[in-house]
């Protein structure tokens, strides 16, 4: 198949006019034949003559602007890691824009009665229809106002919110967004660590390649929509919309600076018998960027303070009415039946809330009293959040101890099913029926561009190999399709392990094409190199060299023999010849099967 063009391939063997004045080893470049592309026949032989040849440009920069981005597969912009963008903030901008909206503005009542809990306070609290519902009624007996019964119980002052917007962007980031799988691993190289290229994501934050800022988030709806779980349940998702999200204006660009061998390995076509070339880039990435240099990557174009201009959010509840706990086991949850619900639902995402705040306050009890002095009620809290009632002069009637965090979210549950509060006649919301869902404009991100900037950088450096591709697509020299490649180590790279290798190619060595499927299919079903034609005896290693741990490689001299296989599963025996220059490699490739 006939590579694609080369980017800027040409810019860099421009630079073969200035050869003198850089620190490089190279030699003649020629052309090879063409070939007449007819496979090699079972017992066919054919002599291959490879090179090592060399360009190191040190210092080379390369700018890629928006519309060049756009030109690559959007596997090779989605293999370029940028960071991950913790959505705290985005979610407590949106929980207060929701707090904040007019009413009307939501689409259902369900909306509407979450955004009068994000509201909701002592003063204008309802425990109608809750285990407090008698206390409500039994403070206005002894004449104490309810707001301060409920803020006293609550620990908080009568106007303060029973959850803090902080607080319920913390469950939400939680429940919602660290529980789901987009927001828990990420695509990213493979290696011993992590050897299905899964990376774990920051719990809360989602991942963003360059993809994700090339095309403005086009596929964050996608991804952050119903997904299985790894325990195998079905994420029901969040994002129902996202536009408009963009961080880079249209004159972003990237400049990065390489010091790297410019000029592509040769390798040998097996199938053919004939030279071909590979990218050299993708396996010096390890050392072609000096981390040290502050201009090594230099990013302009970032927005000063992205926002999203449309956001659809949709949180699910559960079909089941949670009552409060009846007993403290097991610690610290009781035996609330919430806790069993999976972390996205609205009941838990609330208890958890509630479980929060209850952690905040101190053990405590508060007493009513009548007359001179008479306690009427009283309600102690202790340092488990477990609360306790208790009635005197048969005052009232006294609710069942449970969980205050449990009393929050009894009252919360009951609230959110209220009917429309602008109709007296409306029914209440059925259980099952409150998913909340609503769309917020214009919604600050959280996150300004040198926040950013300096986390792209930090990550850059510490991950060199998520540009690998990107590197390889940028200068573009494959050409053919090579089964391995020659390469040679002199006592400068590396004196313990000089001489000359064979390395088998992976397949990142195969180019993309635009639509991001790449070039070839690797479908070698025994890639490397072997001692017998039965293919029983592998030789060679994954040994570091140039930085390179990734490639199967083999050190060889004249006299060896080898076999391998190609993709179309051929069988081929490969001799090592003498060489004739310190950096040339003869070879004898015969079909065996």
């Amino acid at each position: 198949m006939k590579p694609r063009k080369p980017l800027f391939s040409k810019k860099l063997l421009s630079t073969l006019a200035l050869a003198a004045a850089l620190p490089a080893c190279f030699e003649p470049v020629t052309v090879p034949a063409e070939s007449a592309g007819a496979p090699l026949a079972v017992g066919a032989r054919r002599h291959v003559e490879l090179r090592d040849l060399r360009l190191d440009v040190r210092n080379f920069e390369h700018t890629l602007t928006l519309n060049q981005l756009k030109g690559f597969a959007r596997e090779t912009l989605a293999g370029v890691w940028l960071l991950d963008l913790d959505l705290t903030p985005l979610v407590q901008n949106s929980l207060v824009a929701l707090r904040d909206a007019a009413p009307e503005s939501l689409p259902s009542a369900a909306s509407r009665n979450m955004q009068r809990l994000l509201a909701t306070s002592a003063n204008v609290v309802d425990l109608s229809r809750t285990v407090l519902e008698d206390l409500i009624q039994l403070s206005g007996s002894i004449g104490i106002p309810p707001a301060q019964a409920v803020a006293d119980l609550m620990q908080i002052g009568r106007a303060d919110p029973v959850i803090p917007i902080p607080v319920a962007a913390a469950a939400l980031v939680k429940g919602l967004v660290a529980s789901h799988p987009s927001g828990q691993w990420r695509d990213g190289q493979v290696d011993a660590a992590h050897p299905d290229g899964r990376w774990p994501v920051t719990p809360g934050a989602v991942p963003i390649t360059l993809a994700d800022v090339v095309d403005e988030f086009a596929q964050l709806t996608s991804r952050f929509g119903p997904a299985m779980t790894d325990e195998g349940l079905l994420h029901p998702g969040f994002i129902v919309e996202a536009t408009g999200l963009t961080v880079v204006r249209d004159r972003f660009s990237m400049r990065v600076r390489v010091n790297a061998n410019a000029l592509p390995y040769k390798g040998i076509d097996l199938s053919l018998g004939e030279v071909a070339s590979v990218n050299s880039l993708g396996s010096q990435i390890d050392h072609i960027f000096d981390t040290s240099d502050p201009e090594w990557l230099h990013i302009e174009g970032l927005v000063e303070r992205p926002q999203v201009k449309t956001l659809t959010v949709r949180v699910t509840e559960s079909q089941t009415f949670f009552s409060p706990a009846t007993r403290r086991a097991p610690a610290g949850q009781g035996d609330n039946d919430v806790w069993q619900q999976p972390p996205w639902v609205i009941e838990r995402m609330v208890a958890e809330m509630a479980r929060t705040t209850t952690g905040q306050k101190t053990p405590k009890c508060v007493e009513y009293t009548v007359g001179d002095g008479t306690v009427v009620f009283e309600g102690c809290l202790d340092d488990t959040g477990w609360l306790v009632f208790d009635t005197f002069n048969d005052v009232g009637n006294r609710p069942n101890p449970t969980y205050l965090w449990d009393i929050q979210l009894e009252m919360a549950q009951v609230r959110l099913h209220d009917g429309d509060l602008t109709d007296p006649e409306a029914e209440p919301i059925a259980e099952g029926n409150a998913t909340v869902e609503f769309t917020l404009n214009d919604l600050p991100v959280g996150v300004d561009s040198i926040k950013l900037l300096e986390e792209i950088k930090v990550n850059m450096a510490n991950n060199p190999r998520a540009l690998r591709e990107l590197a390889s697509a940028i200068n573009q020299t494959t050409e053919g399709a090579a089964d391995l490649f020659y390469v040679r180590v002199e006592p400068e790279d590396d004196a313990v392990q000089t001489g000359d290798w064979l390395w088998f190619i992976t397949e990142e060595d195969i180019p993309r094409l635009p639509d991001g499927a790449r070039e070839r299919p690797y479908t070698y079903a025994k890639p490397g190199f072997f001692a017998d034609a039965a293919l029983t005896q592998p030789v060679g290693d994954y040994r570091p060299l140039f930085g390179d741990d990734t490639h199967l490689k083999l050190a060889v001299a004249p006299g060896m023999v080898l076999y391998l296989q190609d993709d179309t599963g051929a069988v081929f025996e490969l001799r090592v010849g003498a060489k004739p220059e310190r950096r040339r490699l003869g070879l004898d490739v015969v079909r065996v099967r």
